[in-house]
């Protein structure tokens, strides 16, 4: 009786995972239609799962409104310039909050706490004017930089890192390591998943990042993704053209997906239980 009824609960699981996973793809797979399709074929009526033969077309109505090869230029090395420094910063910042007892610790804990709380927008102007003053606006450094004080990222890593054993920290020190020896070579190993997941997000941020980039940035020549989906979902002149519009949809997913299977590969069974071990 008990094994029917486990049975009966898996296959019940198993059925509203497969149906979130329909509902959930369904979007992403009409895109990748749509973006082989014209404005007739999408607007026409209905949902259509069929290819179309205009993909060469909205591809170059693309380029012909935008340097898109560019366009993804600027977007990846702005989200990989904005993970490393904010997964750097966020790890060491973490790390001495959560293992230095120096004066002003709870202090400045407290301050990131209460700047997480505060909306992003209302710092956006002062942020403006602060970059434009550096003489930082319309460049690759004044979207890059305001990613250190990342400030969600820190309270992430700090609170993993105040789980680490202070004996093996202790260990290390009598063993003669230096602080930075035993930062480089014990918590960071140890702490992999989390650094990894807190890259992750900071990518997925910044890669998805569309007021600032608007508000920064003017030259179209270091436009990113999201403000080319967005100028192209204006009706202006011309009538949208929904095909490619479909199409810079598509291809904006893509670099999500591909980091998602490479970081994927770079979960172990690692952790704070098995450094104790």
């Amino acid at each position: 009786m008990k094994n029917n009824r486990r049975t009966a609960n898996k296959i019940f699981l198993y059925l509203i995972i497969i149906l979130g996973a329909i509902v959930f793809l369904i979007p992403y797979v009409y895109m990748i239609f749509a973006s082989t399709q014209n404005n007739e074929m999408i607007i026409g009526g209905g949902l259509n799962f069929k290819f179309g033969s205009s993909l060469v077309d909205n591809w170059n109505a693309l380029m012909s409104r935008f340097d898109y090869g560019r366009v993804l230029f600027n977007s990846l090395f702005i989200a990989c310039a904005s993970t490393f420094l904010a997964t750097a910063s966020s790890t060491m910042a973490g790390y001495a909050l959560a293992k230095f007892d120096f004066r002003g610790n709870k202090t400045i804990f407290r301050l990131i706490m209460l700047a997480r709380m505060v909306p992003g927008f209302t710092t956006l102007i002062p942020l403006f004017y602060l970059l434009s003053r550096m003489g930082l606006t319309n460049s690759y450094a004044g979207l890059i930089i305001p990613a250190i004080a990342a400030t969600s990222s820190v309270f992430i890593m700090r609170q993993y890192i105040y789980q680490f054993p202070n004996e093996l920290l202790e260990s290390a020190r009598i063993d003669g390591a230096s602080e930075w020896r035993i930062f480089i070579s014990i918590v960071i190993p140890v702490l992999k998943p989390t650094i990894i997941t807190n890259a992750l997000l900071i990518f997925m941020g910044s890669w998805n990042s569309y007021l600032f980039p608007l508000v920064m940035i003017s030259d179209p020549k270091k436009f990113t993704v999201s403000l080319v989906i967005k100028n192209m979902s204006v009706a202006g002149m011309e009538p949208i053209n929904y095909g490619a519009l479909m199409l810079v949809l598509t291809i904006s997913v893509i670099p999500i997906i591909l980091l998602y299977f490479f970081v994927q590969s770079k979960f172990k069974d690692v952790g704070v239980s098995s450094a104790i071990k």
